[in-house]
């Protein structure tokens, strides 16, 4: 018998359609990873951020530089943009051509609505309302300060905004007391100077300003006498002590314990910085904060706590489960890359490895059909065969294990499956032999011509 050809439209034994066929579980994964990397896999953490802290010289601005260094360590560059005050840190945070990524802000300046599209990375310390005046009478509340000049904070500052609020809820902005819109520093200075009685200000208790005003004479620091009654008025206050002689034990400064108002000053950033930078913007405040201070206990802040700005879902399991495994032994770009790899090769190997499991079955049973085909065709003739007692049709038997055999021969199998195919030829011999024994016996009878049409 002349050889066939083997086929050119087949590969490793597959035609074009088989190999589609098996393709199409791997298409299928490929699809689902891609869309795994656009939609979960973020990029890269960008290298530079842009902060909103306060005026120069002031707690936000002095922690900013804090930061500054302690991310640049890192190899993120920070950007400290000085502004008024709270007020106007809310105003970039929400404008989102402002181009700033994070800040800080005084609790209870912004909540529900007004916080939409910033969110807290925790509370980095207390930020006590000092009110210092000056005079021989002693203050304990905001009524008795009628008729007197107050420095209530600067414009675009949380002082302002929250001196505002507490002196309606005492009904005190129409008992002709005379306002005036100062920063801390130069409030200082006015009251040093005689030109306000009384001085507003948030700052900590490390401030220069309030050591400067503590230690300055004729300049008391009023005790509220009925904070409590403030705290249940607006619930992002504390109440909190200041220590006799915690400013200075020596000349014992302050003389008294005195109790103080006290809001929180919050991390904030826009709602989607990428989480590894949420992180590392509280570990570097946690490096700062953790240690305490005059009015803080160690390890108090950084802290969540209900400000009405809500909690990223970074800031949420850092307070409640500490640095990741990876940023515990290795550097912050280091546990970047390798966390960013690990959440894409997860998936990929849990689609992966199932995947492997599927496609060689499906290779075999694809290349094992090739041959597997013909032994339907061959055990129906030989059924045949063996249930003709006369004989009459062995001209047509043999053309058509003709026709089989030559099929099978055109059919060239990979190596590892070249076993199938020898088998098949043996049978087809063992078939011929019965088919040429039958034949001998019995004259050959004149039959129909069967074509290759005539089987499919």
């Amino acid at each position: 018998m002349r050889p066939v050809k083997k086929s050119r439209r087949s590969v490793y034994g597959l035609s074009w359609q088989d190999i589609v066929l098996i393709a199409i579980p791997a298409l299928v994964a490929i699809a689902v990873l891609l869309w795994f990397a656009r939609e979960v896999v973020r990029p890269p953490p960008a290298q530079s951020l842009t902060m909103t802290a306060g005026p120069e010289g002031g707690g936000y601005a002095f922690y900013a530089e804090q930061l500054r260094t302690i991310l640049g360590k890192n190899g993120i560059r920070l950007t400290v943009q000085t502004s008024a005050g709270s007020m106007e840190n809310v105003a970039r945070l929400t404008d989102p051509k402002s181009g700033v990524d994070v800040g800080f802000l005084q609790s209870g300046i912004v909540s529900g609505k007004g916080a939409s599209g910033i969110v807290s990375l925790g509370s980095l310390y207390y930020e006590p309302l000092w009110v210092f005046y000056r005079g021989k009478h002693r203050l304990t509340r905001l009524t008795q300060m009628g008729n007197m000049r107050l420095a209530i904070g600067a414009t675009g500052s949380g002082t302002l905004h929250a001196v505002v609020a507490l002196l309606n809820a005492a009904d005190m902005m129409g008992s002709e007391v005379q306002l005036r819109q100062l920063a801390s520093a130069p409030a200082a200075q006015a009251l040093l100077a005689g030109q306000v009685d009384v001085a507003f200000f948030f700052a900590s208790a490390e401030a220069p300003v309030v050591k400067q005003l503590l230690s300055a004479p004729d300049i008391h620091l009023m005790s509220w006498e009925r904070a409590d009654a403030y705290v249940r008025r607006f619930p992002y206050l504390s109440v909190v002590t200041l220590p006799s002689g915690v400013i200075d034990l020596k000349h014992d400064i302050p003389p008294a314990d005195v109790k103080l108002l006290a809001a929180t000053a919050e991390l904030v950033a826009r709602e989607g910085l990428h989480p590894a930078l949420n992180d590392l913007l509280i570990e570097a405040a946690a490096q700062i904060h953790w240690a305490g201070g005059l009015i803080e206990r160690p390890r108090e802040f950084p802290s969540l706590r209900e400000t009405g700005i809500p909690p990223s879902e970074d800031a949420q399991r850092y307070y409640r489960s500490g640095k990741t495994f990876l940023h515990r032994y290795l550097p912050f770009w280091g546990a970047t890359l390798v966390q960013r790899g690990l959440v894409f090769l997860l998936p990929i190997l849990a689609i992966l490895v199932p995947l492997f499991k599927v496609v060689p079955p499906l290779y075999k049973w694809r290349v094992r059909s090739h041959v597997y085909r013909w032994y339907g065709h061959l055990m129906n003739l030989e059924y045949e065969v063996q249930n003709d007692r006369d004989s009459k049709r062995t001209a047509e038997y043999l053309k058509r294990l003709d026709w089989i055999e030559g099929k099978v021969s055109s059919t060239w199998p990979p190596s590892s499956f070249a076993e199938e195919r020898y088998a098949l030829q043996a049978h087809i011999r063992s078939v011929r032999q019965e088919i040429e024994r039958r034949r001998s016996e019995t004259p050959p009878a004149k039959v129909a011509s069967f074509t290759e049409d005539a089987t499919t």
